[in-house]
């Protein structure tokens, strides 16, 4: 019988060659987590760090002659026999540690005879094949603890919040009372039966001679905190991104892989920028929700479903105490006609009518009511009682998404794909098709730049009606204004986004050629060859608008954006390393004509708000017809950032909700912190082309007729324009306020 047993082992010589399950672990740029994968939370410990006191308890506690035995301790399974029989229940066990060990490695946990009987046999057999240090080492580093926490160092920080090696002797007595059942024993579910479990385990260590009895007396004595967090929680610092790795890693290396594998994943990410975009899209969401008004709350959770949402946010927004600027959930305990009392974990907040008025004139009793969960942002707080100023937020309807890369590198420094990964993980930033708007316009430019146009050439800003060829119907476009303005320079209509400029250079340059422009530059989805490419018609992703963008400030090279620099295994062999692939897709002149231009729409045109950074900065706004979808992508010599913002449904945004007004802001605000601490940087200026002053009205060189509509201009050289102004063309200022469209 035994024979036939060890046919169907197992061979313990796989231990060998055993490698447990690790947690697959992603870095930013500056090493720091950013989010991890794994089936078990298992970090592997050398034996050398783990506690003599936790050795001692756990032999102490499963196996008392572990040191004795061979496998199998007869003494344990006698002495366990005689006791379960004058109980009359099955209360002690007799497997060794060494059985456990061969139970969770190479058995399923079924009880039954025939498993028993294999149990014992393998024990016998890893007993004689590996030292008593080497089953220990594995033993720590396998078993289960609970809550998630596979091995002593993952258990360690689960309930202790520390490293194994510096577990107190209190710490260790209850972590060796855990295996044998990890969920009644749990210090976070069952705290009274953890404290008596551990009280157990020390008693035995004293019975072993492991401890003195003064020793146990002053553990015993050692405060117990309840861990009032559940468990383990996987890192995820921007949740966005981290799917997007994760997506890719299972892509390439299979599921079982990332999740088990211990791989070690190096990426591109800006910790400082990720936050910076995450906090800035949030609020300019929030902003503009706002400005759609007050929406009455719902009330149709169940008690339980808010009970577990309740949790839910104390372990993660009021684990510490709120900060001036949070925003952050708050319960409402109380509510009068002058204030609500908000309760935000041990913290109290104020939020008084007055705050309230901004949003509704009802009064607080009439929208607010005891166990309410709201929104709320921290403005204030009192030194003396602790007590919070509050304003009140409202979670927003609207999504956005924020993506920034180095045009240098193409390393991917921050994405946002939507308000919160946890209600919607949709990534906006590289999944969603919209449609660009005018955001779609510099493709358009660029080729007719690429074609002999300039800056200075101009085209009639007047009504025109072309027959789409898509539905055979005539298309007239229109300038946001209503209005035209007659012979107009390029660089003045995409400074002030003239639409009818823009499908009037289309059609003159080619929608051919535009596509093929656009296609060299990055862009991927399917473009619409009808004339209403012009005004962005066609849907593509922030993530190849930001790529192809990126092209102008790197002097026409295109380097296909990272975000994986290298990874490793768990024993550091590296697996995969990522270097910048570049191609010349523009010539340098090209791009540097269009960064001119692209520089005007901040200086003068739809974007002027981004002066407010005062530093070389260029970009483009973008509005669809009907609101649905409004943009801006912009660029330092650095740095380039593109948001977009809109509902998922594609509903109006609201009245006058353009690129300028949506999602500049945004990227202001992200632009300000990603930046703060680069000096100003100039765009470079290649030697084949030419820097003029130049009468933006008439694309003539500038003199003193013309100075109120005196621009910089870059040119590609032998295209600058020869003849100076007279100031004498009686057309309006091209800059006047009345001319600027806001898209």
């Amino acid at each position: 019988m035994v024979y036939i047993y060890l046919q169907d082992l197992p061979p313990v010589s796989k231990l060998e060659e055993f490698e447990p399950s690790l947690i697959t672990h992603v870095y930013s740029e500056e090493g720091e987590l950013i989010g991890e994968f794994f089936e078990e939370k298992r970090i592997l410990v050398n034996y050398s760090d783990i506690p003599q006191n936790l050795i001692n308890a756990l032999i102490a506690k499963e196996d008392r002659r572990f040191y004795q035995h061979h496998g199998i301790d007869f003494y344990g399974i006698a002495r366990a026999v005689l006791a379960n029989l004058k109980s009359g229940k099955h209360k002690e066990g007799a497997s060794t540690i060494t059985q456990q060990l061969a139970r969770v490695l190479f058995l399923t946990p079924e009880k039954s005879y025939e498993r028993k009987i294999k149990e014992i046999l393998l024990a016998l057999q890893i007993e004689k094949r590996y030292s008593k240090e080497e089953i220990l080492h594995l033993y720590f580093n396998q078993i289960y603890f609970g809550h998630g926490a596979y091995g002593v160092e993952a258990a360690a920080q689960t309930y202790f919040n520390k490293s194994v090696k510096d577990l107190t002797l209190a710490e260790c007595a209850m972590l060796a009372g855990l295996p044998r059942s990890p969920r009644y024993y749990s210090p976070i579910l069952h705290p009274d039966a953890a404290r008596q479990r551990r009280n157990q385990v020390l008693d035995w260590m004293v019975k072993e001679g492991k401890i003195s009895e003064k020793e146990a007396r002053e553990a015993t004595e050692e405060p117990f905190k309840q861990r009032i967090a559940p468990v383990q929680k996987q890192v995820n610092k921007a949740p966005y991104f981290v799917e997007y790795v994760r997506q890719y890693l299972e892509d390439k290396y299979e599921s079982r892989a990332v999740h088990r594998s211990g791989l070690n994943v190096y990426t591109t990410l800006n910790l400082k920028m990720q936050e910076a975009a995450v906090r800035t899209l949030q609020q300019g969401l929030r902003d503009l929700d706002r400005r759609q008004g007050f929406r009455p709350l719902k009330r149709d959770k169940s008690e339980e479903e808010l009970k577990a949402e309740l949790e839910k946010i104390r372990e993660e927004e009021w684990a510490s105490a709120p900060a001036v600027g949070q925003v952050l959930h708050g319960l409402v305990t109380g509510v009068t006609s002058k204030k609500a009392v908000v309760q935000m974990g041990n913290s109290t907040g104020s939020l008084s009518r007055e705050r309230m008025a901004a949003w509704t004139s009802r009064s607080l009793e009439a929208v607010l009511k005891p166990n309410d969960l709201i929104l709320v942002k921290v403005i204030g707080k009192d030194e003396k009682t602790g007590e919070l100023t509050l304003a009140y937020e409202q979670e927003p309807l609207v999504e956005g998404a924020l993506l920034a890369l180095d045009p240098r590198t193409g390393y991917i420094k921050a994405m946002v794909g939507g308000y919160d990964f946890y209600r919607s993980k949709f990534n906006r930033a590289t999944q969603a098709l919209r449609q660009p708007g005018s955001s779609f316009k510099p493709f358009i430019y660029t080729a007719a730049i690429e074609r002999g146009y300039t800056p200075s050439s101009r085209i009639e800003d007047a009504p025109f009606t072309v027959t789409d060829p898509q539905t055979g119907k005539e298309w007239q476009p229109e300038n946001y204004t209503h209005r035209y303005y007659g012979p107009t320079t390029l660089r003045v209509a995409l400074e002030q986004s003239r639409n009818v400029v823009a499908a009037k250079l289309l059609l003159k340059v080619g929608i051919p050629q535009v596509i093929d422009t656009a296609r060299r530059m990055g862009i991927v989805s399917y473009l619409s060859p009808y004339p209403s490419l012009s005004l962005g018609s066609s849907e593509v992703t922030l993530w190849e608008m930001v790529s192809a963008y990126s092209i102008f400030p790197n002097e026409g090279i295109l380097i296909e954006p990272i975000f994986i620099t290298k990874i490793t295994d768990r024993n550091g062999k590296v697996l995969e390393e990522n270097v910048a692939r570049a191609q010349e897709v523009l010539s340098e002149s090209t791009a540097a004509v269009m960064v001119s231009m692209l520089e005007g729409v901040i200086e003068r045109g739809t974007a002027k708000k981004a002066k407010v950074l005062n530093r070389p900065l260029a970009g483009k706004t973008g509005t669809t017809n009907d609101y649905t979808d409004a943009w801006f992508i912009g660029f330092s010599p650095s740095l380039v950032a593109g948001v977009w913002v809109g509902f998922d449904e594609k509903k109006k945004l609201g009245k006058d909700e353009t690129g300028g007004k949506a999602a500049l802001p945004i990227w202001i605000a992200f632009m300000k912190e990603a930046l703060e601490n680069e000096p100003p940087e100039d765009f470079p200026i290649p030697e084949s082309v030419r820097v003029v002053k130049m009468d933006a009205r008439s694309g003539l060189l500038a003199n003193g007729g013309c100075e109120g509509s005196m621009v910089v201009q870059v040119f590609k050289k032998g295209t600058e324009p020869r003849e100076f102004c007279n100031g004498g063309f009686g057309l309006e200022d091209a800059y006047s306020a009345t001319t600027y469209e806001a898209d």
